[in-house]
């Protein structure tokens, strides 16, 4: 029984270490996109018009973590450390543009948000940085 303890707590010790060398490893989080100025699922940002000046959020478990303002092109670009990172990989964070689509285009006067997953090839996690970009945004309408 006594070494059953030990074994966990040198298991956990070394996990310990393994994840603070990998956290100095990994470096750090780097999204970049475009955000278009238009409503629907999936927009496609090749079709649309770009949205210039719209506050871009990175949202993780709910909570804002970074943000960008998109420049007169409708791009951005924000870093993340690798904690918000984690938490990228397994889905738990959006980019979210919660700046009325009317300040793009006077048409658009639905209120709600725009909201993209993040995708990225894993490949670039052991580079030092390590790239995401948008999967597509949505319009997503705000509810009473």
């Amino acid at each position: 029984m006594a070494s059953k303890a030990i074994l966990l707590a040198a298991a956990v010790v070394l996990a310990a270490c393994v994840l603070g060398t990998a956290e100095a490893k990994l470096g750090r989080l780097v999204i970049t996109g475009v955000v278009p100025c238009n409503t629907g699922s999936l927009i496609d940002i090749a079709t649309s018009p770009a949205f210039p000046n719209a506050d871009v959020e990175l949202r993780c478990m709910g909570k804002m973590v970074a943000g960008a303002t998109t420049n007169s092109n409708g791009s951005f670009s924000m870093e993340a450390d690798l904690t918000n990172a984690l938490a990228a990989f397994i889905g738990g964070c959006t980019l979210v543009v919660d700046t009325p689509l009317i300040k793009c285009n006077a048409d658009l006067t639905g209120v709600g948000s725009l909201v993209s997953y993040l995708q990225g090839p894993l490949t670039r996690l052991l580079g030092g940085i390590f790239h995401l970009f948008p999967a597509g945004f949505s319009f997503h309408a705000r509810r009473n």
